[in-house]
């Protein structure tokens, strides 16, 4: 009994030490002043889709499509987030700089190179109930001359607690069949 609950201790540790490893990673880009920011101002073009808990999800809004590259230390966030006015979905990946965008490969949560998230919008305000279990996206096209990116994506978040009592949020939140085409995107440089 006592090794169980030395391997669930461990288990939550290594847990804790993934979240907060992204988290600190994705605050550092996120508070990162940038210096240069491209000049292809304007909204962001393209469409998102996928089913969430079986049920189809498209983001009437596109909320932010940018490359994040931090030159000093040699790494490059791409976020995406959309929303239909009722649920959000942020998708976050990472790798080193390239020079033609990001690497056209796959991105895993398990590997540490991708976040993804489900906020609920209620009125003015946002609640994110839900933490990552397990993800993976997929870039099956980056036009890094035009600034547009393809692919596809799912992934499966746990109820972590509730915020709010205006909706019941399910248990486990599973999105498959998530594909975003064409999105047009900025770019953010620090140097």
């Amino acid at each position: 009994f006592q090794n169980n609950n030395l391997l669930f201790v461990k288990i939550n540790l290594f847990k804790m030490k993934k979240y907060i490893g992204m988290g600190l990673v994705i605050m550092a880009l996120f508070f990162v002043g940038c210096s240069n920011e491209d000049s292809s101002e304007g909204s962001a073009s393209g469409t998102i889709t996928a089913t969430i808990n079986g049920t189809p999800w498209k983001g009437s809004k596109i909320v932010n499509v940018s490359l994040i590259q931090v030159k000093s230390i040699g790494e490059q966030r791409f976020d995406i987030s959309a929303q239909d006015g009722k649920q959000m979905l942020s998708l976050a990946f990472s790798s080193e700089i390239t020079t033609k965008g990001m690497p056209v490969r796959t991105y895993s949560f398990d590997n540490d190179d991708a976040l993804f998230l489900n906020t609920y919008l209620i009125g003015n305000s946002t609640f994110t109930e839900h933490s990552p279990v397990s993800g993976q996206l997929t870039i099956t096209a980056m036009d890094a001359d035009k600034k547009t990116i393809s692919g596809t994506f799912s992934f499966q978040n746990e109820k972590v607690g509730t915020l709010q009592t205006e909706i019941v949020t399910p248990e486990m939140v599973n999105v498959t069949e998530g594909v975003f085409t064409n999105l047009s995107y900025k770019v953010i440089t620090e140097k």
